[in-house]
């Protein structure tokens, strides 16, 4: 292992600063709306893996079931307040806000994704509002009922931080519910050529870990912590239907994108999914400790 040379900025686990950070994770996102909604289909645009009952399923009917089950795990009832950290182009929490009758806030930090996720808040007629603003730096004038991410907090270096901090912005019976991806064991971590180019096309910002570590740390912060494992057939069949959207697509995606960002969008799919053969996909509760 130690005769291994990766170059150092394709590591994981860079401690950048708020400015950097936002910097790097833009490079993926600042790009045209239309571009990621053509990708991921479907009503809701969420751009995670989704949870399917068969293949041949429509793509709003698995975010849907995807989202309902954040739900269920979150305990979501009529008048809770909610807080999506990583919000995208607020599909997800426009969905919950609008089914589950909630009060959101949305946090991005791609102004982009801000003037398209208000938009959809206004076209569905939810009570949300959306942040342009770093995990590090918000501090809620309000307690929320739930936190919730979905592979977003994977991006986070200070992920014990981000458990701290969200454990102040809970209620007392708040909840946090995280899906993630966590690597099957430590040298994962460790990039091959592969590994590397999906690390450069989310600007190196990936901090993967073990479940054992996100579930050590959320304890740390106050939390008594669950597991629900999503089976990774799931986000096969995710990654396949973005990549039949990609193709049939394609020619909309190139005049918005160009033919590069389209070759090397593609590439990354196909290396996620072969990657995905070593990490897992789960669902991790956190409940606050009754003292």
């Amino acid at each position: 292992m130690a005769d291994i040379q990766i170059n150092p900025e394709h590591q994981l686990y860079h401690d950048y600063s708020v400015e950097e950070d936002q910097e790097r994770t833009n490079v993926h996102y600042e790009q045209p709306p239309e571009f990621f909604y053509l990708i991921t289909g479907g009503r809701w645009n969420a751009y995670s893996c989704n949870l399917w009952e068969s293949p041949d399923e429509d793509d709003t009917t698995a975010q849907e079931r995807k989202l309902d089950r954040t739900a269920e795990l979150a305990g979501l009832k009529p008048g809770m307040r909610i807080i999506d950290v990583g919000c995208g182009w607020a599909g997800p929490l426009t969905y919950l806000c609008k089914r589950y009758e909630l009060e959101g806030v949305g946090l991005t930090l791609s102004p982009t994704q801000k003037q398209a996720a208000e938009a959809r808040i206004k076209r569905e007629g939810v009570n949300a509002r959306i942040e342009v603003c770093h995990w590090e730096e918000y501090n809620p004038l309000e307690k929320f009922d739930a936190v919730v991410t979905d592979e977003v907090i994977v991006h986070f270096n200070h992920l014990g931080e981000f458990f701290q901090k969200s454990h102040g912005w809970l209620t007392d019976r708040g909840v946090i519910v995280n899906k993630e991806l966590h690597l099957s064991h430590p040298r994962h971590a460790v990039l091959d050529r592969g590994g590397e180019f999906v690390s450069q096309i989310y600007g190196d910002t990936g901090n993967y870990r073990t479940l054992a570590e996100e579930l050590s740390l959320g304890y740390d912060a106050g939390f008594e912590m669950s597991v629900h494992d999503i089976p990774r057939r799931h986000y096969e069949i995710t990654i396949d239907h973005w990549l039949a959207n990609m193709y049939q697509h394609r020619v909309r995606i190139k005049a918005l994108v160009g033919e590069e960002h389209y070759r090397n969008f593609r590439m990354y799919l196909k290396l996620a999914r072969r990657i995905q053969r070593n990490v897992t996909l789960d669902y991790v509760v956190g409940r606050k400790r009754i003292a």
